[in-house]
């Protein structure tokens, strides 16, 4: 009796012959061992697309890989938004990421030899964030010309830094800590409708309030004024025109006025 056996440790297509010793007649009977290599992945698309990040609702860049032997591949740990598809030796990592964190994903290969995996990451971040901080209707205030305001504040998440537009002159926003403060005081009235704009990280977010600065009261002769008169002899009437005022005291009159 022969017996082959073994473990082979290379691939090829092997043609083996067995040949009778001693005996008569010169004896010999041949067959094949084709050792089939294990399945092989690599990646094709550029450097680092395996490792990428990616803001919330934006495609990522698609990630593809070249195999060998395998028949197909299954892809786990993608985020919500993302597939794999395995398509002529080729596996594709593509779509638009709806959930926010850190995913890693494994391709495994299917069908041929080897149990061949290979792995990535994909990180989401979520949108920037931006919320009043300061008291409620702070965001919606009114105070008369040349007076403080009550300062804004809002805290942020995602941004590098902010633009703070349609403030009335003498009041100004900054940003530091992921903290917006909008603080001064109003020399110019009117009604202002400021907009908060968060820079970097991710989104177009954005937030507004009002500042409304009320002109300080105003008083004009319109008629009547500084006069001399008799006594018992009824005066010139005097009238001034007000703006901004809800009322008016008198003092300094005569008896009789």
């Amino acid at each position: 009796m022969v017996s082959i056996s073994g473990t082979p440790t290379v691939s090829g297509v092997f043609t083996f012959t067995v040949t009778l010793d001693g005996g008569c007649g010169a004896i010999s009977t041949t067959g094949t061992i084709t050792v089939t290599p294990d399945n092989t992945i690599a990646l094709t698309s550029s450097a680092g697309t395996n490792a990428q990040t990616k803001c919330i609702n934006t495609a990522i860049t698609n990630i593809t890989y070249g195999t060998t032997g395998a028949t197909g591949a299954t892809v786990t740990g993608l985020p919500a938004g993302v597939t794999g598809a395995f398509a002529s030796n080729v596996v594709t990592i593509s779509g638009t990421p709806t959930v926010s964190g850190a995913f890693t994903y494994t391709v495994t290969l299917n069908g041929g030899c080897g149990t061949i995996t290979s792995t990535g990451t994909i990180t989401v971040t979520p949108n920037n964030t931006v919320a009043l901080t300061s008291p409620a209707g702070t965001n919606a205030q009114t105070k008369c010309i040349n007076t403080a305001i009550t300062n804004i504040t809002y805290s942020t998440t995602g941004a590098t830094g902010v633009t703070v537009t349609g403030l009335p002159a003498g009041v100004t926003g900054a940003y530091a800590s992921d903290v917006v403060t909008i603080s001064g005081t109003p020399t110019v009235s009117g009604a202002f409708t400021y907009t908060v704009a968060l820079n970097g990280g991710c989104g177009l977010i954005s937030t507004t309030g009002t500042i409304n600065v009320t002109a300080d009261n105003t008083i004009t002769l319109i008629s009547g004024g500084t006069q001399t008169k008799c006594i018992n002899t009824p005066i010139t009437t005097t009238t001034y025109a007000t703006t901004g005022a809800t009322g008016a005291t008198f003092s300094g009159l005569p008896a009789g006025r």
